[in-house]
């Protein structure tokens, strides 16, 4: 990790009155390609008069090209939520005839401003076009609904607005506010419109949440309701959606024990998941992995101590998932915004594969909650607003693209104007073309 830090330099005896410091990479080969992309892990604090900006000199001309540029005119001084623990990808055209291209990251700031880190560089070949849906596997993906059934029926609508033909309805988890007969029933009766409707996936996949088991009743009475509404009789499994991008597999794991912890596995259940992720490997194939809590160290919130140990066997599941580049990790339950740079992140473990894993916040369609502060000791949270949000997920025979979707409150009516793309992600099979430069 390089950091640069205008805070700490004030503190050095007879300090300029600006901090001005850049980092070059190595030459990099880039001769034969006509585009390429620049990829790294960032994360910046802006503040008044300070700009972070990147560039590229091919074969010493002494031309820089700009790929990025952030200043005051385009962030939120002192802390922008969308820049914080961000992966940026920069794409980049290759002159005719270049040999060898050399990027450098430069921080400009008053003395005593903010910093900027950043982490895991690669230069990576671009995928080729999107195709055309026509020959995508689309996925609907929503988690947290947590007693709002007519968020969660608006919500089917809209997603079958742009996604008609979807293979499957993923739901990470918060079905419910506690487990009762009557709260499940509000989600049946929303499932049972949506397929009188027309507008149901022939599959449903479900991942238990916390709020599954709160009610006054045993773990096994509410277990058995989730496990009814899932059609399943254990809590993970694994399913194969078809459609025109192929086969998609997605594997459900979760909690099989009372609380505390959050999440007990059985070793059976983490076995299963291990082998099942090396055999989808094996085939080269993007696999979807989810649950209801986020791994510590993932997605936005995942960092704060309450959210990060949910799993009592967190540290083995980050490992596991570490080693399956092609792994895309579905978790909800923090209600973070979709604005926030961590809401997809690659999560990299020692001694795993160089691209880690991807892993994705799916939103709520309860409340949304965000963090005041930045550290473990101060850290606290609070409810921002009421939300209605989700995934479209569209996997193809060589990537993936994500759209983090805002389908607005349903209002008196139960309907409104709002199906908003706030996040598009493209994620190419790390296992067929990409590979770091």
């Amino acid at each position: 990790m390089a950091v640069a830090d205008s805070d700490e330099y004030d503190d050095a005896a007879g300090a300029a009155d600006r901090f001005d410091t850049t980092l070059a990479s190595r030459p990099v080969r880039v001769f034969g390609f006509d585009e390429l992309e620049l990829t790294f892990d960032s994360h910046l604090r802006p503040w008044t008069g300070q700009s972070a900006t990147v560039t590229v000199e091919f074969d010493g001309s002494g031309e820089e090209t700009t790929l990025l540029r952030y200043d005051s005119t385009n962030t939120t001084n002192d802390y922008d939520g969308e820049l914080a623990n961000s992966t940026e990808v920069l794409r980049f055209t290759v002159p005719d005839g270049a040999r060898q291209a050399v990027f450098r990251w430069r921080l400009d700031a008053p003395r005593n401003s903010w910093y900027w880190a950043i982490d895991s560089v690669a230069v990576r070949t671009t995928a080729t076009p999107t195709p055309s849906l026509e020959d995508a596997t689309s996925l609907w993906v929503v988690s947290d609904i947590q007693g709002h059934p007519r968020d969660f029926a608006h919500g089917l609508r809209d997603l079958d607005a742009v996604r008609p033909d979807a293979a499957g309805l993923l739901i990470a988890g918060d079905i419910v506010p506690t487990g009762t007969a009557a709260e499940w029933q509000q989600i049946h009766d929303v499932v049972d419109g949506a397929e009188a409707a027309g507008i149901m996936p022939s599959q449903l996949v479900a991942a238990i949440g916390n709020h599954e088991s709160y009610a006054a009743e045993s773990w096994e009475t509410l277990r058995d309701r989730f496990l009814d509404f899932a059609g399943r009789d254990r809590v993970y499994g694994e399913y194969v959606l078809s459609g025109g991008g192929g086969e998609v597999p997605v594997l459900v794991i979760g909690q099989e024990f009372p609380r505390p912890p959050e999440v007990g596995m059985s070793d059976e259940q983490v076995a299963w998941l291990d082998e099942r992720l090396d055999y989808w490997t094996a085939r080269k194939k993007q696999v979807i992995v989810m649950t209801h809590f986020p791994l510590g160290d993932t997605v936005s919130a995942s960092w704060i101590p309450w959210y990060h140990e949910h799993h009592e066997r967190n540290a083995e599941l980050t490992a596991m998932l570490g080693d399956h580049p092609n792994a895309i990790f579905l978790s909800g339950h923090t209600h973070y915004p979709f604005e926030l740079g961590d809401w997809a992140v690659r999560r990299r473990v020692p001694g795993g594969h160089p691209d880690g894993f991807l892993a994705i916040n799916t939103g709520a369609m309860h409340v949304e909650w965000d963090a005041r502060g930045e550290n473990t000791a101060g850290i606290g949270e609070v409810v921002t607003r009421d939300v209605n949000r989700g995934l479209t997920i569209d996997v193809y025979a060589d990537r993936v693209v994500i759209e983090a979707r805002d389908f607005g409150l349903a209002g008196a009516s139960g309907e409104n104007g709002v199906n908003e793309v706030l996040r598009h992600l493209e994620v190419g099979n790390p296992l067929l073309h990409g590979r770091p430069r």
